[in-house]
């Protein structure tokens, strides 16, 4: 079963209960096996239900006992458990996987067949099967093909999945997208928390704004926050540019490198805008444009939806690397992209692949091909399609 049914199976389970669906005995003792610390915790919840668990009959306390492990289960941890459910549906590879009842006549006949039975080798499949293979099942996967490395045998793949990747949470981002907190307070909460310089500041702002009697009194935290939440927003989410300007000046005064950076973003749905804040450290390695794309390509990105894996697959079609990719970086120069992501610059692309080798050069010649850069694969390609065409259509005067 692939990932979408299991977690269609794992719902069902957890909103019918676990004996409504079916299970295999056998499951209670593979639970206790992999996860003992389940039983004590179903003991604690149904002790503090008191007398009435006593009077349960014994399946109904083991499907509370599996529906409970099932919840609490994530989906790598479930998938051990699924095929010990009726709902199960066994793939073509679990099913031979399954071991075989020997009789004493299929003895002799394995004693005797053996070596013919156990023959069998893994076919080695051409480079056009792996890709279909990955990119497609009985109807389209969607994931695309992007690049091949010809020297390790490995197909970068940008992957059409519902499991979207959690992008990399960098100490000096400010936006939460679990948090609801308005914009301009997580920003204020963040520099008063930050800059004792900034803290004085506005402080002393406030102060200006207050009476006498309210100037005797000690401001509290929550009225201070208050108050530069409300004096830096433009709107709820939006900075002041103005006001943008003095954060970062009286930061620069207080500890020079430090900086609040903004970056605007937008999605695909219609008022579809966010305003992306980092709070830059001193002595940060990044430089403002390493920020600016951090923030586009990897949090919006991830507001937005283009956040994807970008996989890299092995000559057994196994996932050898994985990246986190937004999905725009590929749509100019994809090439570019993976090579630049993998560090590797004898990645092709897939029709510089194919191109390359209808021409069957030389070993040497290839090898001299991969290590050219993209713009001189792509000149040595033309040039010597055009020297094809030459062939395939002389001029009129060789005609003559």
């Amino acid at each position: 079963m692939n990932q979408k049914e299991l977690k269609a199976l794992k719902n069902e389970i957890m909103q019918e209960g676990a004996i409504n669906v079916g299970y295999y005995t056998t499951i209670i003792s593979k639970i206790t096996e992999l996860w003992p610390e389940m039983i004590a915790e179903l003991a604690k919840e149904m002790a503090l239900q008191g007398a009435e668990v006593a009077t349960l009959e014994n399946p109904l306390i083991l499907n509370a006992f599996v529906t409970k492990a099932i919840e609490k289960m994530n989906y790598q941890e479930f998938k051990k458990l699924a095929p010990y459910f009726f709902g199960y549906i066994q793939t073509e590879e679990e099913f031979l996987a399954e071991p075989i009842q020997i009789t004493r006549r299929e003895y002799l006949r394995f004693q005797a067949e053996g070596e013919q039975l156990f023959e069998y080798k893994q076919p080695n499949i051409s480079f056009e099967e792996r890709v279909q293979a990955l990119t497609s099942m009985l109807v389209p996967k969607e994931n695309q093909a992007i690049a091949y490395h010809p020297t390790n045998d490995t197909i970068a793949i940008l992957e059409n999945s519902e499991e979207t990747p959690e992008p990399f949470i960098d100490p000096g981002l400010i936006n939460d997208l679990n948090d609801l907190t308005p914009y301009p307070t997580l920003v204020a909460r963040r520099l008063i928390e930050s800059s004792e310089a900034l803290e004085a500041y506005y402080r002393k702002e406030m102060q200006k704004n207050s009476s006498k009697e309210e100037m005797k009194e000690e401001l509290s935290e929550d009225e201070l926050l208050a108050f530069v939440s409300v004096k830096i927003a433009s709107t709820l989410f939006e900075l002041d540019p103005q006001e943008l300007l003095i954060i970062n000046e009286v930061l620069q005064t207080e500890t020079p490198g430090k900086e609040l950076i903004t970056h605007p973003a937008t999605g695909y749905g219609q008022g579809d805008r966010w305003e992306l804040a980092y709070l830059k450290e001193e002595n940060s390695p990044s430089k403002r444009s390493d920020i600016a794309h951090y923030l586009e390509h990897e949090i919006a990105a991830y507001y937005r939806g283009s956040l994807a894996w970008l996989d890299i697959y092995d000559s057994k079609q196994e996932i050898e690397e994985r990246y986190v990719v937004d999905r725009e970086t590929l749509w100019s120069n994809p090439l570019d992209a993976v090579q630049a992501l993998t560090g590797d610059p004898t990645y092709l692309s897939i029709e510089m692949y194919e191109s390359i080798k209808k021409l069957n050069l030389p070993e040497n010649d290839f090898n001299q091909f991969i290590l050219m850069n993209n713009e001189e694969r792509n000149r040595f390609l033309n040039k010597y399609n055009t020297n094809n065409l030459h062939i395939a259509n002389p001029t009129q005067t060789q005609r003559r």
